[in-house]
């Protein structure tokens, strides 16, 4: 009989998710980043340095001050992360201010956390403040959710009916609803404050014709809940994509009312769009 595989470690839980993502085309070229904050039992698995010189934060958090976390790095294609680790993540302290950040693993070769670190910070900040678990933000870019952005209305009650009513399983992947930004340019300290703003009430935020932020209590969470949306936009765009059709308000109702809870009322409440 052979033994039984060992349990994945953090490190592997993030590579193998990483992995993953770039096989299914939602991390081209160096696209496509991971945060996870991480916990003291998490953190006892990795040989940590003492740390080097600390690096100013663009905005300083209490909220996360002593905090760590294991970041993609800057530059890095998610493919990178399964044959060399070490050089294309990294874990970085913060200080007990949340002014500052150190060094304490990986990042080899002068590498650096992802451009959209602070973004990620201010989503890891938000969750925590409204009383979430979720530790992994994610961001990539699915290509269906980005092909909806260019012929669905941006509006994100009228976005998130379509989803749901694409399929049984949508609204129980994103029962709060997507929250949907107007365009925006990407790695500015702006697009995560006002991604910040949609995550006190979802954990799931398009940016259109990009990609999406996506918050979760572990990697695979996070990757499944972009599959289960991906999944959504494709079966929309292949069946004519087409508002007002699929599952009804009621039927709706009906699916929440069956697995015990109550989605947003907003997504419900608005009158349906047809053809």
């Amino acid at each position: 009989m052979s033994p039984s595989p060992l349990p994945p470690t953090t490190l592997t839980s993030v590579v193998d998710v990483c992995a993953d993502i770039y096989r299914l085309g939602w991390a081209e070229n160096h696209a496509g980043n991971l945060t996870y904050r991480l916990t003291s039992e998490q953190l006892a698995e990795f040989d940590l340095d003492e740390g080097g010189e600390p690096v100013d934060l663009p905005f300083t958090s209490s909220a996360l001050g002593g905090q760590s976390y294991l970041v993609t790095a800057a530059g890095s294609p998610f493919r990178a992360t399964l044959r060399d680790p070490r050089t294309h993540v990294g874990i970085v302290e913060i200080d007990r201010s949340g002014a500052r950040y150190t060094l304490r693993w990986g990042f080899r070769t002068g590498r650096r956390p992802t451009s959209e670190f602070p973004a990620h910070l201010r989503a890891h900040e938000r969750r925590q403040i409204v009383g979430s678990n979720d530790r992994v933000v994610l961001h990539c870019h699915p290509t269906h959710i980005i092909a909806m952005t260019h012929v669905h209305a941006l509006d994100e009650e009228r976005f998130t009916r379509t989803l749901w009513a694409t399929n049984s399983e949508s609204i129980l992947a994103i029962s709060d609803g997507i929250g949907l930004l107007p365009w925006m340019v990407c790695g500015t300290d702006e697009i995560g404050v006002e991604s910040a703003v949609k995550l006190e009430w979802t954990n799931f935020v398009i940016w259109p014709y990009h990609g999406v932020l996506v918050s979760a209590g572990s990697p695979d969470g996070a990757l499944g809940a972009v599959e289960s949306v991906d999944k959504a936009a494709a079966t929309w765009l292949l069946s004519g994509a087409v508002e007002g059709r699929g599952i009804t308000v009621p039927e709706l109702r009906a699916l929440s009312a069956a697995f015990g809870f109550t989605p947003d009322r907003r997504m419900l409440e608005i009158a349906p769009v047809n053809a």
